[in-house]
């Protein structure tokens, strides 16, 4: 039998898909940004709960604040070269969405764009916002 060893309160990895939250910027740009945090926190109402980096100037969480619209894109496995695209490049230097291909379509619920190469999306309204640390 394994010795268990205590970790210790810390930031830990859990089994969490990417996912891509899109928005419209100031100027009606769609937008996005890829997550790692994101999970369902309640079934009535129905609600999700994500995490964007507040210690860096992040242009998708400035326009989802803005607007309090977004939408969750789950990407497929052959999709993954472009989620870490734009999981790592600055939507203040390059169009994101336009440099992997990606096309979207106004959200029928919320004012957002929805990626139509995402099979599974999630129109979402920002219900709570809490500040934790970095994310």
């Amino acid at each position: 039998m394994s010795k268990k060893i205590n970790l210790k309160p810390r930031a830990m990895m859990y089994p969490s898909p990417a996912v891509i939250a899109s928005a419209y910027d100031e100027e009606g740009k769609a937008d996005s940004c890829t997550l790692a945090f994101a999970a369902m926190c309640s079934h009535k109402p129905p609600a999700v709960m994500i995490a964007i980096n507040s210690t860096a100037k992040r242009k998708t969480l400035k326009s989802i604040l803005e607007r309090g619209e977004f939408v969750l894109g789950f990407p497929t496995i052959d999709q993954v070269a472009e989620t870490d695209f734009i999981g790592i490049a600055s939507g203040y230097d390059v169009d994101k969405l336009e440099k992997v291909g990606f096309t979207t379509t106004k959200a029928k619920e919320v004012n957002a764009p929805i990626i139509n190469e995402r099979k599974v999306t999630i129109e979402c309204k920002v219900m709570n916002i809490a500040e934790v640390g970095s994310h």
